[in-house]
């Protein structure tokens, strides 16, 4: 593989590209903030596959009217622990940071307490979600349906979409426990950088044209035919994502896409619920001496580390010295 050429950019130099590009391509102040802050995030913790690379997915769906780049998300409190919410075919993300701060105190009064939200778009890692919410005490579990594209494991046409999720647990004295990851082998986007990169994948993650597994990215694109991760196992967990995202939110289901087609684009306007739990009311005081010893169990045991910690280590490289950017994804940005 060809190494590409690449330029340094500071962290504030990406979120300034970013919040450049979306507000030409048709964003408003808000929406553009809260995507910019995506963007600039993936490229500093991973994956960076959703940074700057995704940056033409947003401009796309802003240019060609199908999502809202002024959207008014509305938000109701429909049961004690409930926040029901219609994003006005805006980003997810613009609508779960103006409920925050009331999801926020409706765990901490209940204990536990829930955000859906339907008519809405979605194209960055899920932990940027949740991460807040850690950050604020609480534990925090989200999910959110896209695209069909994820085989069922023995079917011979894609369902599911990648169906991501997402957890994230305070941890006394240090960051957030945080992961995300798809029910997909593979992110779809990790595959498209694959293709633009020239490599393959380091394991199979959808079907060829002929109908067997691939590492090939430009194979498995041609047929948008994913693999779930664990076969069935995986399967299932995709299946509980639709469930707990579009059903109970009222979005898109993963194999209604036809506006999506229509439009060219690469989302659905699927449904996302986000869990909040404030583990102070669960009646457990040493919460997080559990958490801690839990951690230390994983520390130092081999090669094995706690999940989503090797975000830290980039996020604080990316703080030292800025990121290396492609000067063909920059070129691409104008």
């Amino acid at each position: 593989m060809t190494e590409q050429p690449t330029k340094t950019l500071s962290l504030a130099e990406v979120r300034d590209l970013a919040k450049s590009v979306l507000v030409s391509a048709g964003a408003d102040s808000r929406s553009s903030d809260v995507l910019a802050d995506i963007v600039t995030r993936s490229e500093r913790d991973g994956p960076r596959s959703h940074g700057l690379r995704m940056l033409p997915v947003y401009v796309q769906s802003f240019t060609s009217g199908y999502a809202n780049g002024h959207a008014k998300p509305k938000t109701e409190k429909v049961a004690p622990g409930v926040l029901r919410c219609d994003a006005d075919n805006g980003y997810y993300q613009v609508a779960a940071a103006a409920a925050r701060e009331d999801l926020i105190a409706m765990a901490r009064e209940n204990g536990i307490a829930a955000f859906t939200c339907a008519n809405c778009h979605h194209l960055g890692a899920l932990r940027f979600d949740t991460e807040p919410l850690a950050e604020a005490g609480l534990v925090a579990f989200a999910v959110i349906n896209s695209l069909s594209m994820v085989v069922p494991q023995g079917g011979v046409r894609p369902v599911f979409g990648t169906n991501p999720m997402s957890f994230a647990c305070p941890r006394d004295g240090d960051a957030p426990v945080v992961w995300d990851q798809a029910s997909s082998m593979v992110a779809l986007m990790d595959i498209r950088m694959a293709a633009a990169e020239g490599h393959d994948l380091p394991r199979p993650a959808g079907l060829d044209p002929q109908g067997e597994p691939s590492t090939d990215p430009n194979a498995i694109l041609e047929t948008r035919s994913l693999l779930p991760f664990g076969e069935h196992k995986g399967a299932a967990i995709a299946f509980m994502v639709e469930v707990l995202g579009a059903a109970l939110a009222g979005g898109t289901l993963s194999v209604d896409n036809e506006e999506r087609e229509s439009f060219g684009a690469l989302n659905i306007k699927g449904g996302a619920t986000l869990i909040a739990i404030d583990p102070t009311r669960f009646g457990n005081a040493a919460f997080n001496e559990y958490v801690a010893r839990i951690c230390a169990e994983i520390s130092g045991n081999g090669s094995a580390r706690v999940p989503g910690d090797g975000r830290l280590a980039k996020r604080a490289a990316a703080e030292a010295h800025g990121i290396d950017v492609s000067t063909e994804v920059l070129a691409a940005l104008g």
